[in-house]
């Protein structure tokens, strides 16, 4: 049922918002996976997903099993880049993590893809992206096993077919996506969004939000929407993210790219596990106890100028 909210300051909503980020603690433990980047896989991503200009990127050291960088850092997935995260963020997903106290590396990939998406379809249809309405829209859980990776599903599909919000059909798989991350920061500045992984907090954003006026037209309209595509990968487009306001161009299509990036980095991946056997160090799998965040580094990893 949507609620009705009389007109309240936005701004002094976010205040609030952020106060309560702000109390919340931050994740002590998060999962090992060490990243397979390098280098050279690095500059390739560079060269083939537009990240932004007046940013470092980095590719996490031998002994790094943490997707956490450094203070200013945010580690970014490859997969991300694929589901349209770009640099820098609309004001819209700047709100959406501020107001959940998350970082984007928490959202698993399809669950960028329903932000993008949400995205998407507001600037099409013209009407103001809400945090509130993307709220009711979409349900928030944790991925299997892991506390501290946030999935969103669709919460409209028990509606009949004609007044749910309609979404294109995501990637059933995703596999091998949290071991390919690398770190970004600003050259000059700081991020506007957190940078430590919080504690997805379920209960608030599940609870229903109290709408205004504008934001239930906005709801009538989205759920009036056809899907813009049979997929994700055919609504989310380079021109269609571009026309919503997320980074440039690129080519999202070259499936060969993916193909043989995947293949490289499983090459290095291996090779990477025999040495460390070699050396009497055990690599941490997927499933491997998690470790305290801010464990000490002590390589430096390689920097690569953005242009």
């Amino acid at each position: 049922m949507v609620q009705r909210r009389s007109g309240i300051d936005r701004s002094e909503q976010m205040v609030d918002d952020n106060n309560r980020s702000q109390s919340r603690s931050s994740l002590c433990n998060i999962p090992k996976h060490p990243s397979t980047y390098t280098e050279s896989t690095l500059k390739r991503t560079i060269d083939h997903f537009y990240v932004s200009e007046g940013h470092r990127y980095k590719a996490p050291g031998p002994t790094e099993y943490l997707p956490i960088g450094r203070p200013g850092e945010v580690a970014i997935y490859q997969d991300s880049l694929k589901a349209g995260l770009r640099f820098p963020l609309h004001p819209f997903l700047v709100e959406f993590f501020c107001t959940f106290n998350l970082s984007p590396g928490q959202l698993v990939p399809n669950a960028l893809r329903m932000l993008n998406y949400y995205l998407l379809v507001c600037v099409r249809r013209g009407v103001e992206p809400s945090v509130d309405v993307f709220r009711l829209l979409f349900e928030m859980k944790l991925l299997d096993r892991y506390d501290c990776y946030v999935v969103l599903s669709h919460r409209d599909r028990g509606l009949p077919s004609h007044d749910h919000f309609k979404i294109p059909n995501c990637p059933s798989s995703n596999s091998g996506w949290k071991n390919r991350y690398f770190f970004v920061k600003p050259v000059a500045g700081n991020f506007s969004f957190p940078l430590d992984w919080g504690v997805p907090p379920l209960e608030e954003f599940n609870s229903t939000p109290i709408l205004s006026e504008q934001e239930i037209d906005s709801l009538i309209i989205l759920r009036a929407t056809e899907p813009l595509g049979r997929s994700m990968n055919d609504a989310l487009t380079d021109d269609a993210l571009v026309s919503a306001g997320i980074g440039r161009p690129y080519d999202m299509s070259a499936d060969q790219f993916t193909e043989d990036f995947l293949e490289e980095l499983a090459r290095k991946n291996t090779r990477g596990q025999r040495k460390r056997r070699r050396e009497g160090r055990s690599v941490p799998s997927p499933s491997s106890d998690a470790a305290p965040v801010g464990g000490q580094q002590t390589i430096e990893p390689v920097e690569v100028q953005g242009t």
